[in-house]
This record gives C-alpha cells, structure tokens and sequence, in this order.
C-alpha cells in the first residue's frame, strides 16, 4: 500500500521556542498529556540487559491500544535545540507500516512561537486507511493542540 497520509497543523504561541522547548521536547510528558498508553520496551528486557536500545541507537517498542497489539522499530530521535525534534517509525505489527513526526518551533514577528507538528504515516493494511483518518488526523490533532495549548500557558507562568 503506498498511499501516504499527511498532517500539518500549526500554532501561534505567546512563549518563546526557549521557553516552551523543555515542555514539548518531552516525549514521555507529552504522550501521556495526550492519552497515548504506555510505551513498552520489547522483547521485555532481563535483569543483565541494562540498556535496553539496540548497539545502533534504535529501540524495539510496544503498545496496545483498543485491543490491538502494536510493535515498531524507532529510529533515533533528531534533536536541535530549541527548534525542533523528530523521529521515524517503522511499525512490525499493526495497522500503520511507517510514521514519522517532526516538530519545529520557530520565533514569531513580534513574540512568541509559531509551532508546526507534522505527522507523515503510511497504512500497512485496510483497517490503515479508517484509523488514520480518525486516529491521528482527528483525534490526536485535539489533543496535541490542547497540550500545546497547555504548555504555553505553562511557560508563560514561568
């Protein structure tokens, strides 16, 4: 399947890339502020295994959502400091074969951050092609703009 699902969305926001960086550069935070489950290493790693990333920086990660089980190899995150982050997915086990997201704060005329989240994601099968759609291009596009939303109200308190 090569059809190739896009997302852009974009926010202005009062706080500055400095400011707002340390909120939404956070990953952990930021999956759990926007109701992604827990992520899970895999294959579970044993009492000798310390570190838990493949020699080649990429890590093996599961996570079950409404039931199904959902596997991927992910790539090493690109991080520049305050400006933006990004990381692709290759999936072994679910509905989406690959996805990728980027992140870019860039100052805006006059004050302020203009953040830009883009998610690129190709279906694996059938069920790719409804869950997409609903999944990333609507309801996390609500929730990632209530967090981001949430973060500058965060930042701006200081």
């Amino acid at each position: 399947m090569s059809h190739l699902f896009h997302y852009h969305w974009e926010w202005l926001l009062k706080s500055s890339p400095q400011a707002l960086w340390p909120l939404i550069s956070d990953t952990n935070r930021f999956n759990l502020d926007t109701g992604v489950p827990r992520l899970r290493d895999w294959p579970r790693p044993d009492a000798a295994v310390q570190n838990r990333r493949r020699p080649n920086g990429r890590r093996l990660l599961r996570v079950s959502y409404l039931g199904i089980t959902i596997e991927w190899l992910e790539e090493p995150f690109e991080w520049v400091a305050p400006r933006r982050f990004g990381v692709l997915r290759r999936y072994l086990r679910g509905p989406v074969a690959e996805m990728r997201v980027e992140v870019e704060l860039h100052p805006a005329a006059g004050g302020g951050t203009r953040a830009v989240y883009s998610v690129w994601a190709r279906p694996r099968n059938p069920l790719a092609y409804l869950s997409i759609p609903l999944g990333i291009g609507l309801i996390s596009q609500r929730a990632f703009r209530r967090a981001f939303l949430a973060y500058d109200e965060m930042a701006e308190q200081g």
